[in-house]
């Protein structure tokens, strides 16, 4: 005879091997897995970074364009509205940026001037740096510091690009040309009779000058050599940071055969 808990445990085990086993997955943890759990983190947006790639480039392709338009664009015509604005440009830099113009005018010794004083505005005309040349495509600006302790002169000029020979460099002619009146003006300024032509010019050209900048005429007169009817000069030409670009000697006389016209004292 079994008892009521046997047959209890028999119908137990007869109900439970009549029901399927169910499947559980099997959870399998990698050794290189993390416990902790990462919060989601959002990417900051592309677009700020794409806006302010768009301005600089942008920016780069709008300076560009204006270079390239006015490098191989026609220079403007002296007198037009055109050359006027250019003109003030230029000599908005020459009073408030150029470092060398503030410290000339700080020295005591230098006397600054306008250049071609001693003529006439038809006289002016008719010269060539002050003629054909005049305007911001040439020789848009001359000034002259005397220093007349030293017998020196420095003269800031700037040079546009109807002076260039090739592509945005200055014609070594034309820079010859500007270099033989900076050494013809100190020559003149110490001989006494005020006036000369020049007899000899030597130039040698060590680096490029490039249009569209301002450049300084360094002028000295070597007082030792010179007399009451010849000057001899020597020159430099540096460019903004100091560099030296072309170095010149001349000498410069009085007729005798023939009488020359008076230039005046003034530069």
């Amino acid at each position: 005879m079994f008892g009521p808990r046997r047959i209890l445990q028999s119908r137990l085990r007869s109900l439970s091997a009549q029901v399927p086993p169910v499947s559980r997955p099997r959870l399998q943890v990698s050794r290189h897995a993390s416990t902790i759990t990462h919060s989601p983190t959002s990417e900051p947006s592309k677009w700020a970074r794409r806006l302010i790639y768009a301005g600089i480039f942008g920016s780069l392709g709008v300076a560009a364009g204006k270079y390239m338009d006015e490098k191989v664009s026609a220079p403007a015509e002296p007198g037009t509205p055109e050359d006027l604005t250019k003109l003030e440009e230029i000599y908005h830099v020459y009073e408030n940026v150029l470092p060398i113009v503030k410290e000339l005018r700080n020295n005591p010794d230098y006397v600054e001037s306008e250049v071609y004083n001693n003529y006439t505005d038809d006289e002016k005309t008719r010269r060539l740096t002050s003629g054909p040349l005049r305007g911001s495509r040439g020789v848009a600006l001359q000034k002259v510091f005397w220093n007349d302790k030293e017998k020196k002169a420095v003269s800031i000029v700037f040079l546009g690009p109807g002076l260039e020979g090739w592509p945005t460099v200055v014609h070594g002619g034309a820079l010859g040309t500007i270099i033989d009146e900076n050494l013809g003006r100190v020559a003149i300024h110490h001989l006494p009779e005020r006036t000369g032509v020049t007899a000899n010019l030597e130039i040698n050209y060590r680096a490029p000058l490039y249009s569209g900048h301002f450049y300084s005429f360094h002028t000295t007169i070597d007082s030792e050599r010179s007399t009451d009817r010849k000057a001899y000069v020597m020159g430099e030409v540096r460019d903004p940071v100091g560099r030296v670009c072309a170095q010149a000697s001349g000498l410069f006389v009085v007729p005798k055969t023939y009488k020359l016209r008076k230039i005046g004292d003034r530069f």
